[in-house]
C-alpha cells in the first residue's frame, strides 16, 4: 500500500470513528507515526483528504447507464453493495450537510455528481415501469418516487444520528427496507401461471 492511499485509509477510519471536525492532520499523521510535514507533503490539508476519499466513494457507487439495474432483483443486489459502500464511508453521511458547508468545492462537485445520481434513478425507476414491474402512471408521483428514494439513500443515517439510534452495519443495510418500502404501493402483482392446476371437474 502506498503512503498516499495509507494516509487515506487511515483518515478514512479515524472519520468513521470520531468525526471530521475533531479529527485534524495531525491526529491522522500521529495515528500513522508519520510526520505531519509528510503527511502534507502528499495531502494540503483535511478538507483535500475528505474530497478525495468522496471521489473514491463516488466511483465505487456509481454504475454506467448500460449496467443499472433493468429488474427488481437486480436493483436488490445492487443496493446490498451500495450498503457496503455506505458503511465504509458512514462519516459522509452522517456529516453530509456539515461537510458541504465547509468546502465550497466540494459542495459544487457534490451537487453535480448527485444531480446525475438522480438522473440515473430516473431512468431505472422509467425501465422497471416499461417492464411492468411497476404501475407509476403519474409523472409527478414518479418524480416523487426518484425524491424519495435518493433522500432514504442519502439521509439515512443522519437519520438515526437525530434519533439518538445505535448506527451499525446492520441497521443501515434499514435503509434498503425504505427504499422497497417506496416502491411496494407501485408493485406489479404477477401471477404465475407457470404451476397453476385447472378447477376439478372441468372436462375440456
Amino acid at each position: 500500500m502506498s503512503r498516499k492511499i495509507e494516509i487515506l485509509e487511515t483518515a478514512r477510519t479515524l472519520f468513521n470513528e470520531n468525526n471530521t471536525q475533531s479529527v485534524t492532520t495531525n491526529h491522522i499523521a500521529k495515528a500513522m507515526e508519520i510526520s505531519p510535514g509528510n503527511l502534507h507533503y502528499h495531502y494540503c490539508n483535511r478538507e483535500e483528504i475528505i474530497r478525495i476519499l468522496y471521489k473514491d466513494m463516488r466511483v465505487k457507487m456509481t454504475l454506467s447507464t448500460d449496467k443499472l439495474p433493468k429488474t427488481l432483483a437486480e436493483l436488490n443486489e445492487h443496493q446490498k453493495v451500495l450498503i457496503g459502500i455506505q458503511w465504509e464511508y458512514r462519516f459522509f453521511f452522517r456529516e453530509i450537510l456539515f461537510l458541504l458547508s465547509r468546502d465550497k468545492s466540494l459542495k459544487t462537485l457534490y451537487i453535480k455528481e448527485n444531480v446525475a445520481h438522480r438522473s440515473r434513478i430516473k431512468l431505472t425507476i422509467g425501465w422497471f415501469i416499461e417492464n411492468g414491474d411497476l404501475e407509476i402512471n403519474d409523472p409527478a408521483l414518479q418524480e416523487y418516487v426518484v425524491d424519495a428514494i435518493l433522500m432514504s439513500w442519502q439521509f439515512y443515517t443522519s437519520l438515526m444520528e437525530t434519533l439518538g439510534r445505535p448506527l451499525s452495519k446492520k441497521s443501515a443495510e434499514e435503509a434498503l427496507e425504505y427504499v422497497n418500502n417506496v416502491m411496494l404501493p407501485f408493485k406489479v402483482k404477477k401471477i404465475n401461471t407457470k404451476h397453476s392446476t385447472k378447477p376439478k371437474g372441468l372436462v375440456e
